[in-house]
Protein backbone atom coordinates (compact mmCIF):
# COMPACT_ATOMS: atom_id res chain seq x y z
CA UNK A 1 0.00 0.00 0.00
CA UNK A 2 2.60 3.12 0.65
CA UNK A 3 4.48 1.65 -1.80
CA UNK A 4 1.64 2.11 -4.58
CA UNK A 5 1.13 5.86 -2.74
CA UNK A 6 4.51 6.98 -3.17
CA UNK A 7 4.67 5.34 -6.86
CA UNK A 8 1.30 7.94 -7.78
CA UNK A 9 2.96 10.81 -5.76
CA UNK A 10 5.97 10.13 -7.82
CA UNK A 11 3.97 9.68 -11.29
CA UNK A 12 2.40 13.46 -10.48
CA UNK A 13 5.75 14.61 -9.44
CA UNK A 14 7.60 13.91 -13.06
CA UNK A 15 4.55 13.91 -15.03
CA UNK A 16 1.99 16.37 -14.32
CA UNK A 17 2.34 19.88 -16.57
CA UNK A 18 2.50 23.23 -14.60
CA UNK A 19 -0.83 25.12 -14.71
CA UNK A 20 -0.18 28.64 -14.96
CA UNK A 21 -3.60 29.15 -12.60
CA UNK A 22 -2.72 29.30 -8.90
CA UNK A 23 -5.69 28.69 -8.03
CA UNK A 24 -5.99 24.94 -8.92
CA UNK A 25 -3.61 23.20 -6.17
CA UNK A 26 -4.17 19.73 -8.01
CA UNK A 27 -0.54 20.56 -8.59
CA UNK A 28 1.84 22.78 -7.01
CA UNK A 29 4.74 23.98 -9.16
CA UNK A 30 7.65 25.91 -7.65
CA UNK A 31 6.87 29.27 -9.17
CA UNK A 32 2.66 28.61 -8.13
CA UNK A 33 4.13 27.64 -4.54
CA UNK A 34 6.37 31.49 -5.10
CA UNK A 35 3.08 33.14 -5.75
CA UNK A 36 1.36 31.64 -2.70
CA UNK A 37 4.21 32.63 -0.33
CA UNK A 38 4.22 36.07 -1.32
CA UNK A 39 0.48 36.51 -1.32
CA UNK A 40 -0.24 34.59 1.92
CA UNK A 41 3.38 35.46 3.87
CA UNK A 42 2.93 37.30 7.33
CA UNK A 43 5.85 38.78 7.01
CA UNK A 44 5.93 40.19 3.56
CA UNK A 45 2.42 41.31 4.44
CA UNK A 46 3.11 43.20 7.58
CA UNK A 47 6.50 44.94 5.53
CA UNK A 48 3.96 46.36 2.90
CA UNK A 49 2.18 47.78 5.44
CA UNK A 50 4.60 49.72 7.48
CA UNK A 51 5.77 50.54 3.79
CA UNK A 52 2.24 52.32 3.45
CA UNK A 53 2.35 53.72 7.08
CA UNK A 54 5.82 55.45 6.52
CA UNK A 55 5.08 56.74 3.10
CA UNK A 56 2.58 58.74 5.23
CA UNK A 57 4.92 60.02 7.34
CA UNK A 58 6.81 61.90 4.70
CA UNK A 59 3.68 64.28 4.40
CA UNK A 60 3.61 64.55 7.81
CA UNK A 61 6.75 65.36 8.29
CA UNK A 62 6.74 68.98 7.38
CA UNK A 63 5.89 70.12 11.01
CA UNK A 64 2.80 72.25 10.32
CA UNK A 65 1.20 73.70 13.29
CA UNK A 66 -2.46 74.44 13.38
CA UNK A 67 -2.93 78.43 13.59
CA UNK A 68 -4.25 79.60 16.92
CA UNK A 69 -7.19 81.36 17.10
CA UNK A 70 -7.32 83.80 19.90
CA UNK A 71 -9.51 86.58 22.06
CA UNK A 72 -8.14 89.13 24.15
CA UNK A 73 -9.69 91.96 26.76
CA UNK A 74 -8.49 94.23 29.01
CA UNK A 75 -10.05 96.46 31.83
CA UNK A 76 -13.26 95.15 32.62
CA UNK A 77 -13.15 95.69 36.72
CA UNK A 78 -15.51 98.77 36.27
CA UNK A 79 -17.89 97.51 33.84
CA UNK A 80 -15.97 98.83 30.76
CA UNK A 81 -12.66 98.11 29.21
CA UNK A 82 -9.99 99.82 27.88
CA UNK A 83 -8.82 97.12 24.92
CA UNK A 84 -10.66 93.94 23.27
CA UNK A 85 -8.45 91.97 20.59
CA UNK A 86 -9.15 88.86 18.03
CA UNK A 87 -5.43 87.10 16.61
CA UNK A 88 -4.62 84.49 14.29
CA UNK A 89 -1.38 83.44 14.44
CA UNK A 90 0.80 80.39 12.99
CA UNK A 91 4.06 78.98 14.32
CA UNK A 92 6.70 77.80 11.42
CA UNK A 93 9.84 75.79 12.30
CA UNK A 94 12.96 77.21 10.01
CA UNK A 95 12.50 75.79 6.54
CA UNK A 96 15.40 73.56 6.60
CA UNK A 97 14.06 71.60 9.23
CA UNK A 98 11.13 70.54 7.21
CA UNK A 99 13.43 69.85 4.01
CA UNK A 100 15.99 67.47 6.43
CA UNK A 101 13.08 66.04 7.99
CA UNK A 102 11.52 64.77 4.72
CA UNK A 103 14.55 63.49 3.33
CA UNK A 104 15.07 61.63 6.02
CA UNK A 105 11.81 60.38 6.34
CA UNK A 106 11.83 59.31 2.67
CA UNK A 107 15.18 58.08 3.20
CA UNK A 108 13.48 55.41 5.81
CA UNK A 109 10.83 54.73 3.30
CA UNK A 110 13.54 54.00 0.41
CA UNK A 111 15.08 51.61 3.15
CA UNK A 112 12.11 49.38 4.02
CA UNK A 113 11.36 49.14 0.55
CA UNK A 114 15.06 47.63 -0.14
CA UNK A 115 14.03 44.98 2.86
CA UNK A 116 10.99 44.45 1.52
CA UNK A 117 13.28 43.27 -1.49
CA UNK A 118 15.44 41.40 0.96
CA UNK A 119 12.51 39.42 2.42
CA UNK A 120 10.76 38.54 -0.61
CA UNK A 121 14.21 36.76 -1.80
CA UNK A 122 14.55 35.10 1.02
CA UNK A 123 11.27 33.81 1.35
CA UNK A 124 12.27 32.75 -2.25
CA UNK A 125 14.81 30.82 -1.48
CA UNK A 126 12.80 29.31 1.82
CA UNK A 127 10.26 28.21 -1.19
CA UNK A 128 12.80 26.80 -3.02
CA UNK A 129 14.89 24.84 -0.16
CA UNK A 130 11.68 23.32 0.99
CA UNK A 131 10.56 22.20 -2.41
CA UNK A 132 14.35 20.78 -3.05
CA UNK A 133 13.96 19.01 0.13
CA UNK A 134 10.71 17.72 -1.13
CA UNK A 135 11.91 16.66 -4.59
CA UNK A 136 14.79 14.39 -2.71
CA UNK A 137 12.27 12.95 -0.61
CA UNK A 138 11.10 11.63 -3.56
CA UNK A 139 13.46 10.37 -5.31
CA UNK A 140 14.44 8.72 -2.31
CA UNK A 141 10.91 7.39 -1.95
CA UNK A 142 11.66 6.05 -6.00
CA UNK A 143 15.40 4.80 -4.66
CA UNK A 144 13.04 3.08 -1.91
CA UNK A 145 10.96 1.08 -4.21
CA UNK A 146 13.73 0.26 -6.25
CA UNK A 147 15.68 -1.14 -3.39
CA UNK A 148 12.65 -3.40 -2.46
CA UNK A 149 12.29 -4.56 -6.02
CA UNK A 150 15.81 -5.37 -5.99
CA UNK A 151 15.88 -7.29 -3.18
CA UNK A 152 12.69 -9.11 -4.04
CA UNK A 153 14.20 -10.50 -7.15
CA UNK A 154 17.18 -11.87 -4.90
CA UNK A 155 14.93 -13.23 -2.62
CA UNK A 156 12.87 -15.63 -5.34
CA UNK A 157 16.58 -16.13 -6.40
CA UNK A 158 18.03 -17.47 -3.71
CA UNK A 159 14.54 -19.21 -2.20
CA UNK A 160 14.36 -20.84 -5.98
CA UNK A 161 18.15 -21.77 -5.77
CA UNK A 162 17.56 -23.68 -2.10
CA UNK A 163 15.08 -25.33 -3.16
CA UNK A 164 16.81 -26.87 -6.58
CA UNK A 165 19.66 -27.57 -3.58
CA UNK A 166 22.08 -24.99 -5.21
CA UNK A 167 22.46 -23.00 -1.94
CA UNK A 168 21.73 -23.17 1.32
CA UNK A 169 17.91 -22.26 3.10
CA UNK A 170 20.80 -19.47 5.46
CA UNK A 171 20.87 -17.65 2.01
CA UNK A 172 17.55 -17.56 1.50
CA UNK A 173 16.96 -16.58 5.09
CA UNK A 174 19.53 -14.18 4.89
CA UNK A 175 17.92 -13.01 1.72
CA UNK A 176 13.99 -12.58 3.06
CA UNK A 177 16.13 -10.47 5.89
CA UNK A 178 17.41 -8.01 3.29
CA UNK A 179 13.91 -7.20 2.34
CA UNK A 180 12.57 -6.91 5.42
CA UNK A 181 14.96 -4.46 5.71
CA UNK A 182 14.23 -2.99 2.39
CA UNK A 183 10.49 -2.71 3.08
CA UNK A 184 10.84 -0.67 6.80
CA UNK A 185 13.32 1.63 4.82
CA UNK A 186 10.26 2.31 2.37
CA UNK A 187 7.67 3.06 5.21
CA UNK A 188 10.81 5.47 6.73
CA UNK A 189 10.92 6.99 3.52
CA UNK A 190 7.18 7.70 2.87
CA UNK A 191 7.18 9.42 6.52
CA UNK A 192 10.09 11.36 5.21
CA UNK A 193 7.90 12.20 2.28
CA UNK A 194 5.20 13.48 4.25
CA UNK A 195 7.12 15.48 6.85
CA UNK A 196 8.51 17.43 3.52
CA UNK A 197 5.02 17.76 2.15
CA UNK A 198 4.36 19.53 5.16
CA UNK A 199 7.13 21.76 5.91
CA UNK A 200 6.80 23.15 2.17
CA UNK A 201 3.07 23.93 2.96
CA UNK A 202 4.05 25.69 6.26
CA UNK A 203 6.97 27.41 4.18
CA UNK A 204 4.39 28.83 1.80
CA UNK A 205 1.74 29.36 4.28
CA UNK A 206 -0.66 26.88 2.70
CA UNK A 207 -4.16 26.91 4.28
CA UNK A 208 -4.84 23.39 5.84
CA UNK A 209 -8.18 23.01 4.07
CA UNK A 210 -6.15 23.01 1.04
CA UNK A 211 -3.59 20.08 2.60
CA UNK A 212 -4.60 17.80 0.88
CA UNK A 213 -3.22 14.16 -0.98
CA UNK A 214 -3.63 14.16 -3.95
CA UNK A 215 -1.75 17.50 -4.86
CA UNK A 216 1.27 16.81 -7.30
CA UNK A 217 4.42 18.60 -7.51
CA UNK A 218 5.64 19.09 -11.34
CA UNK A 219 9.06 19.93 -10.73
CA UNK A 220 12.55 17.64 -10.12
CA UNK A 221 15.75 17.65 -9.49
CA UNK A 222 17.50 16.92 -12.47
CA UNK A 223 21.26 17.79 -13.23
CA UNK A 224 21.55 21.19 -15.12
CA UNK A 225 25.03 22.35 -15.64
CA UNK A 226 25.18 25.58 -14.01
CA UNK A 227 28.78 27.80 -14.87
CA UNK A 228 28.83 30.16 -11.99
CA UNK A 229 31.74 32.77 -11.80
CA UNK A 230 33.17 33.66 -8.37
CA UNK A 231 34.30 37.41 -9.23
CA UNK A 232 30.96 37.75 -10.65
CA UNK A 233 29.61 36.68 -7.27
CA UNK A 234 31.34 39.33 -5.54
CA UNK A 235 30.91 41.88 -7.63
CA UNK A 236 27.27 41.77 -7.38
CA UNK A 237 27.44 41.86 -3.88
CA UNK A 238 27.25 45.81 -3.79
CA UNK A 239 24.00 45.47 -5.24
CA UNK A 240 22.84 43.39 -2.44
CA UNK A 241 19.38 45.18 -1.06
CA UNK A 242 20.28 44.42 2.41
CA UNK A 243 23.57 46.12 1.50
CA UNK A 244 21.65 48.98 0.54
CA UNK A 245 19.49 48.75 2.80
CA UNK A 246 21.60 49.86 5.61
CA UNK A 247 22.99 52.66 3.32
CA UNK A 248 19.82 54.26 2.43
CA UNK A 249 19.48 53.69 6.87
CA UNK A 250 22.94 55.74 6.59
CA UNK A 251 21.32 58.28 4.59
CA UNK A 252 18.49 58.93 6.87
CA UNK A 253 20.87 59.47 9.81
CA UNK A 254 23.22 61.75 7.90
CA UNK A 255 19.78 63.73 7.66
CA UNK A 256 18.96 63.41 11.08
CA UNK A 257 22.05 64.85 11.56
CA UNK A 258 21.63 67.68 9.97
CA UNK A 259 17.92 67.77 10.66
CA UNK A 260 19.78 68.22 14.61
CA UNK A 261 22.05 71.04 13.49
CA UNK A 262 19.25 72.68 11.81
CA UNK A 263 17.75 73.35 15.75
CA UNK A 264 19.82 76.26 16.22
CA UNK A 265 18.45 77.97 13.44
CA UNK A 266 15.19 80.07 14.86
CA UNK A 267 11.89 79.29 14.91
CA UNK A 268 9.53 81.79 13.51
CA UNK A 269 5.89 82.77 14.71
CA UNK A 270 4.03 84.78 12.96
CA UNK A 271 0.39 86.41 14.56
CA UNK A 272 -2.00 89.16 12.83
CA UNK A 273 -4.82 90.61 14.61
CA UNK A 274 -7.67 93.28 14.90
CA UNK A 275 -8.13 95.25 17.75
CA UNK A 276 -10.53 97.91 19.58
CA UNK A 277 -10.10 100.46 22.27
CA UNK A 278 -13.65 101.46 22.38
CA UNK A 279 -14.59 102.50 19.03
CA UNK A 280 -15.16 99.40 17.10
CA UNK A 281 -12.25 97.39 15.29
CA UNK A 282 -10.78 100.17 13.29
CA UNK A 283 -6.96 98.57 14.24
CA UNK A 284 -5.01 96.15 12.74
CA UNK A 285 -1.59 94.95 13.59
CA UNK A 286 0.57 92.06 13.36
CA UNK A 287 3.42 90.39 15.39
CA UNK A 288 6.64 88.00 14.39
CA UNK A 289 8.68 86.64 16.92
CA UNK A 290 11.56 84.12 16.45
CA UNK A 291 13.18 81.63 19.05
CA UNK A 292 16.22 81.71 20.77
CA UNK A 293 18.49 78.77 20.96
CA UNK A 294 19.47 80.22 24.34
CA UNK A 295 19.46 76.73 26.76
CA UNK A 296 21.49 74.88 23.12
CA UNK A 297 24.38 73.38 25.61
CA UNK A 298 21.46 71.33 27.50
CA UNK A 299 19.12 70.38 24.34
CA UNK A 300 20.67 71.58 20.81
CA UNK A 301 24.30 70.09 21.50
CA UNK A 302 23.17 66.80 22.91
CA UNK A 303 20.87 66.02 19.92
CA UNK A 304 23.33 67.07 17.25
CA UNK A 305 26.13 64.60 19.16
CA UNK A 306 23.36 62.03 19.77
CA UNK A 307 22.77 62.18 16.11
CA UNK A 308 26.08 61.97 14.94
CA UNK A 309 26.42 58.86 17.18
CA UNK A 310 23.93 57.24 15.62
CA UNK A 311 24.81 57.76 12.34
CA UNK A 312 28.55 56.38 13.13
CA UNK A 313 26.78 53.36 14.40
CA UNK A 314 25.04 52.75 11.51
CA UNK A 315 28.04 53.04 8.95
CA UNK A 316 29.58 50.53 11.20
CA UNK A 317 26.78 48.23 11.12
CA UNK A 318 26.70 48.60 7.06
CA UNK A 319 30.28 47.52 7.31
CA UNK A 320 30.18 44.79 9.51
CA UNK A 321 27.29 43.29 7.27
CA UNK A 322 29.38 43.90 4.13
CA UNK A 323 32.05 41.43 5.58
CA UNK A 324 29.98 38.84 6.89
CA UNK A 325 28.18 38.75 3.42
CA UNK A 326 31.38 38.61 1.89
CA UNK A 327 32.42 35.98 3.89
CA UNK A 328 29.11 34.00 3.56
CA UNK A 329 29.42 34.58 -0.34
CA UNK A 330 32.95 32.80 -0.34
CA UNK A 331 31.83 30.10 1.45
CA UNK A 332 28.44 29.68 -0.20
CA UNK A 333 30.46 29.62 -3.90
CA UNK A 334 32.98 27.26 -3.05
CA UNK A 335 29.95 24.52 -1.44
CA UNK A 336 28.63 24.96 -4.55
CA UNK A 337 32.02 24.14 -6.30
CA UNK A 338 32.77 20.78 -4.18
CA UNK A 339 28.96 20.03 -5.21
CA UNK A 340 29.26 19.99 -8.61
CA UNK A 341 32.52 18.56 -9.28
CA UNK A 342 31.12 15.46 -7.20
CA UNK A 343 28.24 15.35 -9.16
CA UNK A 344 29.83 15.54 -12.37
CA UNK A 345 32.11 12.48 -11.19
CA UNK A 346 29.16 10.65 -10.17
CA UNK A 347 27.53 11.05 -13.52
CA UNK A 348 30.73 10.63 -15.48
CA UNK A 349 31.88 7.45 -13.66
CA UNK A 350 30.40 5.83 -10.73
CA UNK A 351 26.99 5.67 -11.40
CA UNK A 352 27.38 3.67 -14.89
CA UNK A 353 30.13 1.46 -12.85
CA UNK A 354 27.87 0.64 -9.93
CA UNK A 355 25.52 0.15 -12.29
CA UNK A 356 26.93 -2.26 -14.71
CA UNK A 357 28.44 -4.09 -11.59
CA UNK A 358 24.70 -4.98 -10.09
CA UNK A 359 23.81 -6.63 -13.34
CA UNK A 360 27.14 -8.53 -13.54
CA UNK A 361 27.04 -10.12 -10.38
CA UNK A 362 23.07 -10.67 -11.03
CA UNK A 363 23.89 -12.59 -13.76
CA UNK A 364 26.77 -14.52 -12.41
CA UNK A 365 24.63 -15.44 -9.10
CA UNK A 366 21.90 -16.53 -11.39
CA UNK A 367 24.52 -19.06 -13.08
CA UNK A 368 26.09 -20.41 -9.72
CA UNK A 369 29.43 -18.58 -10.39
CA UNK A 370 29.11 -16.40 -7.48
CA UNK A 371 27.56 -16.51 -4.25
CA UNK A 372 25.05 -14.57 -2.07
CA UNK A 373 27.20 -12.19 -0.11
CA UNK A 374 29.35 -11.16 -3.78
CA UNK A 375 25.45 -9.83 -4.98
CA UNK A 376 24.74 -8.56 -1.63
CA UNK A 377 27.89 -5.79 -1.76
CA UNK A 378 27.41 -5.35 -5.22
CA UNK A 379 23.65 -4.29 -4.43
CA UNK A 380 24.37 -2.57 -1.40
CA UNK A 381 27.05 -0.50 -3.33
CA UNK A 382 24.63 0.42 -5.91
CA UNK A 383 21.71 1.75 -4.17
CA UNK A 384 24.53 3.30 -1.67
CA UNK A 385 26.05 5.23 -5.11
CA UNK A 386 22.35 6.37 -6.01
CA UNK A 387 21.67 7.59 -2.73
CA UNK A 388 24.80 9.55 -2.22
CA UNK A 389 24.39 10.98 -5.93
CA UNK A 390 20.92 12.34 -5.12
CA UNK A 391 21.98 13.38 -1.36
CA UNK A 392 24.92 15.35 -3.44
CA UNK A 393 22.72 16.34 -6.30
CA UNK A 394 20.29 18.27 -3.28
CA UNK A 395 23.43 20.03 -1.96
CA UNK A 396 24.38 21.17 -5.47
CA UNK A 397 20.49 22.77 -5.81
CA UNK A 398 20.60 24.01 -2.28
CA UNK A 399 24.21 25.73 -2.34
CA UNK A 400 23.15 27.55 -6.02
CA UNK A 401 19.99 28.34 -4.34
CA UNK A 402 21.81 30.13 -1.53
CA UNK A 403 23.80 31.45 -4.90
CA UNK A 404 21.13 33.16 -6.49
CA UNK A 405 20.93 35.90 -3.42
CA UNK A 406 23.35 36.84 -4.00
CA UNK A 407 23.48 37.25 -7.95
CA UNK A 408 19.79 38.46 -8.00
CA UNK A 409 18.58 36.33 -10.38
CA UNK A 410 16.91 33.26 -10.99
CA UNK A 411 19.10 29.77 -12.00
CA UNK A 412 17.06 26.43 -11.28
CA UNK A 413 13.15 26.40 -10.86
CA UNK A 414 12.50 29.00 -13.29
Amino acid sequence: MIHSVILAALMLFQAAPAPGDTTDLSTLSVQKALEIAYRQNPQIKQLQYQIRAQEKQETLSFGLADPEISYMREGIDNGDFSEQRWSVSQSLEFPLSSIYRNKQEKATTGSLQLKLQDLQNQVKAEVKTAYTQLAYALQSGNLAGERVQLFENLSEAAQARADMGESSEIDAMQADLQLQEARNNQETTFKEIMNARYDLFQTIGLDPEDQTYDIGFTDTLSYKIVDIDQDEVMIQLEDHPKLKQIQREVDATSFGKKLAKSTYLPDLNLSYYRQDFGNDYEFYGFEVGVSIPLWFMAKQSPEVQKANAVQTATEWKYEDYRLLLKKQAEQTWHSYESAKNNIERFRENIQAKSYDLVQMTQKGYSLGELDLLTLLEAQRTYLRTQETYYQTLRDYYLTVIDLERYLQTDIIFN
